[in-house]
This record gives structure tokens, sequence and C-alpha cells, in this order.
């Protein structure tokens, strides 16, 4: 794998691929999958109550708040780095910013298994992992907890567009192909 940095996403700087005819595009991520954050948090408050009533109380301090936040936002770009590890070998993976954030892309065909691995395997081991280490850390350790409880949120929040791929990608029949080309992400169905 090698990664590019292409900079700023400027609407048409992205890459492109010879897409085979007959492939349909996946639905856009647009700002309106911000809305994807409501379940996200609703699971992850579900979990600090959890802690505060049966795993023995929760408490956070201003500090640890502010120290989650710059820790968690300058692991962003490993959360990049998690997802272009996951594609294909060989691939050359191309990291751009927007507004929103970071993002990565790379126009290696893949399967859509492989494709749900590479959206969802970020969330997974920086947000996923944190939270499951913020639940067993006991509340004595504030600073810790609260860090792990921040870092968490932003990593398994900050996903919300890869959540709303892997949507679309689970309603595709399971022997699907999928190539990304400039913003689209292009599907068809293999005859395997």
């Amino acid at each position: 794998m090698k990664i590019k940095w292409i900079g700023k996403y400027n609407g048409n700087n992205l890459p492109t691929a010879d897409v085979e005819a007959g492939a349909k595009s996946l639905p856009e991520v647009t700002t309106k999958s911000v809305f994807m954050l409501i379940p996200i948090l609703l699971i992850f408050a579900l979990f600090v109550y959890c802690k505060g009533v049966y795993l023995g109380g929760v408490s956070f301090s201003r500090p640890a708040w502010m120290t989650g936040i710059v820790i968690g936002l300058l692991f962003f770009p490993v959360h990049e780095f998690l997802h272009a590890i996951c594609f294909p070998a060989g691939s050359q993976v191309f990291m751009f910013y927007t507004r929103q954030g970071l993002g990565i892309t790379c126009t290696t065909p893949m399967t859509r298994n492989r494709y749900i691995f590479v959206n969802l395997f970020p969330s997974m081991i920086l947000g996923g992992i944190s939270l499951i280490l913020f639940l067993v850390i006991p509340c004595t350790y504030a600073f810790t907890s609260t860090v792990l409880c921040v870092f968490s949120l932003l990593h398994l929040g900050g996903g919300y567009a890869d959540y709303l791929n892997i949507i679309h990608l689970l309603k595709l029949p399971k022997n699907t192909d999928i190539q990304i080309s400039g913003a689209k992400i292009y599907w068809r169905q293999c005859d395997k």
C-alpha cells in the first residue's frame, strides 16, 4: 500500500477509475448523514449509564474532557491510516482533507465484505477498544476514564459516514464488487 497526499478536496480532484459498464453507484454520503450521530450518541449514553449504575459509577473531570478531545483529534490521521491498511495489497491510497476532516480513497476494486471491513475497522479499533477500557476502568481513575470516554466518543461518532456506507452496502447482494471512482462508490453484482 502506498499513500499519496492530494491536499484539499475541491470537488473534482479525487482519482478516478474505469468503472465497468452497468455498475451502479451507492447513494452519496451527504451532510444529512450527520443524523447517524443520534443513534450513536444514544447507544453511547446507554453505555455511560450502565457504567454509572451497574459498574461502579462514573466520574468526569473537565481537564480530562479537554485532554480526551485533544488526543482524540490527534488520532484522526491514525483513524484514516487504519482505513488505508484495509484496502487490497498493492493498492494506492489517496488522502485528502475537507471541512469535515480527513478522508481517504482508493480506486482498487474489492469485494463488498472487504469494503464493509474497510469502513468498520478504524471505529472498532480506536472507538470500540477505548469504550471497553472506559467500561472496565474503575471510576476512581477519573482522569483516565474520562479521557477514554471522550476518545471513544470521538472515534465512534467520527465514523458516522462509514456507518452510512455500511448500511447501503448491507442492502447489496453478497457477491458484489465495489470500486470507488472520484467521489462515487460503484457496485456491480458478480457471477461468482
